[in-house]
Parts: C-alpha cells; sequence; structure tokens
C-alpha cells in the first residue's frame, strides 16, 4: 500500500489570510458605519418633511374649513396615530388624511405667528417631547444621533426657507 501525501495550507499561510481579513474589516467597518448613520439621517428628515408637508395641508385645510382654529406659536405634538395635540390645550389636528395608512413614529410642529402654516416640523421613532421644540441645524441632527433621542427636522436652521425663529 502507498502512503497518501496529504497537501493543505501551512499555519502561516493561514494566519496571513487571517490578517489580510483583519485589516480589510478594520477599515470596512467604520466606513459602513457611518453610511448606516447617514442613512438614519435622511430618514429623519424625510419624515420629517412628510410631516412638514402634512401640516401645512391640515392647517389650510382647517383653516379654509372653519372647523378647527390652529392656534398661532402652538407646538403640536403626535405620534403613529397622526393626530396632532397643542401644547396647552385646545383643539388637535388630524393628520390622519396626509400621512398614509402606514405612519409611524412620534413627531411635532410648530405652528407660525397667524396659526396659518407651520414653521417647522421634527420626527423621531421615539416620544418627542415640546421641550424639545427648536429648529434645527445639520449639526444638532447630528448631534441628536449621539443622545437618547436622535430626530430629524423640515426645514433645517439654516436653510434659504427655514425661519430662524421658533417659539
Amino acid at each position: 500500500m502507498v502512503a497518501k501525501k496529504f497537501r493543505g495550507f501551512t499555519l502561516i499561510e493561514l494566519i496571513v489570510v487571517i490578517a489580510i481579513i483583519g485589516v480589510l474589516a478594520a477599515i470596512l467597518v467604520p466606513s459602513m458605519l457611518g453610511y448606516i448613520r447617514n442613512g438614519r439621517k435622511a430618514k429623519m428628515n424625510s419624515n420629517a418633511k412628510s410631516i412638514y408637508s402634512a401640516a401645512q395641508l391640515a392647517i389650510n385645510d382647517c383653516n379654509l374649513g372653519g372647523s378647527v382654529i390652529i392656534k398661532p406659536n402652538c407646538v403640536y405634538t403626535g405620534s403613529d396615530d397622526a393626530i396632532a395635540h397643542p401644547d396647552g390645550g385646545g383643539d388637535d389636528c388630524s393628520l390622519v388624511d396626509y400621512t398614509g395608512e402606514k405612519f409611524g413614529g412620534y413627531f411635532l410642529f410648530v405652528t407660525d405667528s397667524m396659526g396659518c402654516g407651520c414653521i417647522y416640523a421634527l420626527w423621531s421613532d421615539k416620544p418627542i417631547s415640546s421641550s424639545f421644540a427648536q429648529q434645527m441645524t445639520e449639526a444638532d441632527v447630528e448631534a441628536s444621533f449621539h443622545t437618547t433621542l436622535p430626530r430629524g427636522c423640515h426645514p433645517l436652521k439654516g436653510d434659504n426657507d427655514a425661519a430662524d425663529n421658533g417659539p
């Protein structure tokens, strides 16, 4: 009987391959985490834009129909039922017809001094208190991702169409 000679990889070859994989992972993981964070920011800002648009439409319809009085300089907060509750009492404002059936998350928007429009809107996947009712810059949105309440804003403070003053 002839003895078979086994062929395979040496221990050094395996260590070199593992080291190469480790270096590639060390380079790729941080950039992938950055892509994920940027994607979450874009999602939150996009959802805030949807709330902003829905609030504008709801305010216009309420004002035209005369059924609900939109309070001027008021902070409205709401959640996935798409009903906006004014801070300090008053009539609720329904965004149900404007957000779609699959709306989720928590939102906040601020009305203008006449109660005729929305100045800005915030969106988060966690409840937003009216104490967080400040219009955000891009840096503020980025900084919120290092807290327990990441949130998006539309329009961002400093944009050409943004009002630089909040309530």
